[in-house]
């Protein structure tokens, strides 16, 4: 046994998250933990790793280690490789190098509590060369992107043997390449360890090969069986590619810097209405930042090309340009004021303004909300949602009121196959002439299989640009 929970409840924020939760996970067990968007998946990996605990004390919660170990060495026997603890270790080693932050955690500690030995160092650039992430040894934490994080994260892991491997939608938008290279870590790992995986991506299966696979639903953990899922499905689209019409953003041999680091160099593009574009490339070549740039958020370095929003998307406040630009990304989450409802963040959206508009939404934005499932949602604050959960808010905020540029960063390909095909119904109705660009690395299949329209194949590669024919 290495994890036995029996009784359990979990409430986070005033939500009872999790309820009744009985779950015992042994040695050698390799299980992967479907879901719903907010059905409680990340949860329960916060509670298997510790970070969580039992609601009032009820219930039982036993580690294999529990009579051998203290509270902080127990840690060092768990590995959480997840989003929320991707920000909370940025968040607190944000001026560490990369360097620095991977030889001070080589015995798997939190913190920084000794002095890094040579060996730790000599392990460190070996598994920066074994991971091909060396390029990144003097960055600091708070500069990586999300993709790039995710990788260092998963070298923390491997720098210090671990009983349980946690990983939360480890394969989100990892290029195939990388994604390879972790499904083989993961394969590595020794059959004393347990290693619980959550993912909404079919492929998964293949790659992980799960011995056991659990689905969360009204707040319980349930066993299934292994189906083929609708994902696997498709139907042939009708390509048609629709007229292009007007110019709206144009780049010209433009440098872009983020906190003083190059990160997009001698970027020339032309969006005119009616483009459709997937974004492929690497982790952290630049991808985000690419679309950030088509949402206004960034101007090129001083004297280093140029950058121009023409046409419908010409403005003289930012606001305006927001409005007409629909950003949907995890590096959008931060954009809301804090305290922000759901109501709220939806509300905006139809005035135009964070700070003025009107908290009682028509009924067609309702209906939009229900279709999202997010009725409930309304009251509760944003900050407080999941990342799934968090993706459909800003989803369903981009779909309230016709947009003529839709930006879709990575997390759109984890949501769990009902709002997946949701979404691309969106896509597939919008008006001929809107502009859709849509970062992803992974469910490309998937995606091309319910597009009613071709998708142009632009590629990015540490900070380059490269539009395929």
């Amino acid at each position: 046994m290495i994890v036995e929970i029996d009784g359990v409840t979990v409430v986070r924020g005033g939500v009872t998250v999790l309820e009744d939760v009985t779950l015992r996970i042994e040695a050698g067990e390799r299980i992967l933990l479907t879901g719903e968007n907010g059905s409680g998946k990340s949860s329960l990996l916060m509670l298997l790793a510790g970070r969580l605990y039992p609601y009032n004390s009820m219930g039982k919660r036993r580690f294999a280690w529990d009579d051998e170990t203290d509270f902080r060495t127990a840690r060092r026997l768990t590995a959480l490789v997840s989003r929320e603890e991707q920000l909370r270790l940025r968040q607190i080693h944000s001026a560490s190098t990369v360097r620095e932050f991977l030889v001070g955690h080589a015995d798997g500690e939190d913190f920084l509590y000794r002095e890094p030995t040579a060996a730790d160092y000599e392990l460190g650039s070996s598994l920066l060369d074994e991971w091909q992430i060396a390029h990144l040894v003097e960055r600091r934490i708070g500069t990586l992107s999300l993709g790039e994080m995710r990788l260092v994260q998963i070298v923390r892991a491997a720098m210090h043997p671990r009983r349980l491997y946690l990983l939360d939608e480890i394969f989100s938008s990892l290029s195939d390449d990388i994604a390879g290279r972790v499904a083989g870590w993961i394969r590595s790992l020794p059959a004393s360890a347990a290693v619980c995986l959550t993912s909404h991506d079919e492929d998964i299966r293949r790659r992980f090969n799960p011995t056991r696979i659990l689905r969360i639903a009204d707040r319980r953990v349930l066993p299934i069986e292994c189906k083929t899922s609708h994902l696997q499905q498709s139907r042939k689209p009708s390509l048609q590619q629709p007229a292009l019409g007007e110019e709206l953003i144009r780049a010209q041999s433009a440098d872009f810097f983020h906190d003083f680091n190059p990160v997009l160099r001698e970027i020339s593009f032309t969006i005119r209405a009616g483009e459709r574009i997937l974004l492929t490339g690497s982790n952290g070549s630049g991808k985000t930042t690419l679309l950030r740039v088509m949402h206004g958020d960034f101007y090129p370095a001083y004297g280093c090309g140029e950058l121009k929003f023409l046409g419908k998307l010409a403005h003289e406040h930012k606001r305006e340009l927001w409005n007409k630009v629909q950003l949907v990304s995890a590096s959008h989450f931060d954009y809301f004021l804090p305290g922000m409802s759901v109501g709220e963040v939806l509300a905006s959206r139809l005035s135009g303004s964070l700070y003025a508009y009107d908290p009682l939404l028509p009924d067609a934005a309702l209906a939009v909300a229900d279709k999202f499932d997010l009725l409930h949602f309304l009251p509760r604050q944003f900050a407080r949602l999941s990342e799934g959960e968090k993706t459909r808010v800003l989803l369903c905020r981009a779909f309230l009121a016709p947009a003529p540029v839709y930006l879709i960063d990575e997390g759109f390909m984890a949501l769990s196959g009902r709002y997946f095909d949701l979404v691309t119904q969106y896509l597939n109705a919008l008006a001929p002439e809107a502009v859709v660009v849509i970062a992803a690395n992974e469910r490309i299949s998937a995606l091309q299989a319910r597009m009613e329209f071709p998708l142009r194949r632009w590629y990015m590669e540490r900070g380059r640009l490269t539009i395929l024919p």
